[in-house]
């Protein structure tokens, strides 16, 4: 670690999914034809069994192995665009969608990707806190 940085967690660099083996192909198809996530390629990621998609400056892992099964409380998280549109498109593909709007009425919905991981899709309001210079999150120097 950098001796100008303390030691703590820095943010998230990559959030790994399970899928049942044999199922890169159902998997690409979810992620990448409907949610519409960009899958990235790199020698040192690639492994067969395996699949990298783009989130931002972040990244979500599709690894193929043992399913055991998800908690029901488990999810992840994505902040999208459109929620409106991504919802018939889902539901078209016919995935059911949970609508649950949160409590100060932002649009959120759950769907399960084709494994049955529970993804949370939120579209914030225009009140949503970003950067006004475009910074992400591992650009901000906290305090220390």
């Amino acid at each position: 670690m950098s001796a100008h940085l303390p030691d703590r967690v820095q943010g998230v660099d990559h959030i790994q999914l399970p899928i049942p083996v044999g199922a890169l192909p159902k998997a690409r198809a979810f992620y990448e034809t409907l949610l519409g996530l960009k899958e990235v390629r790199d020698p040192l990621l690639d492994r067969p069994g395996s699949l990298h998609f783009s989130l931002g400056w972040q990244r979500l892992d599709l690894r193929e192995g043992a399913y055991t099964g998800v908690a029901p409380q488990a999810h992840l998280g994505l902040r999208v665009h459109a929620l409106d549109a991504l919802v018939e498109k889902l539901r078209a593909a016919g995935h059911p969608v949970q609508v649950a709007p949160l409590p100060t009425g932002e649009a959120r919905v759950f769907v399960e990707d084709p494994f049955g991981n529970r993804l949370e899709l939120h579209e914030p309001s225009h009140h949503h806190i970003d950067s006004p210079r475009g910074h992400r999150v591992t650009d901000i120097q906290l305090s220390v």
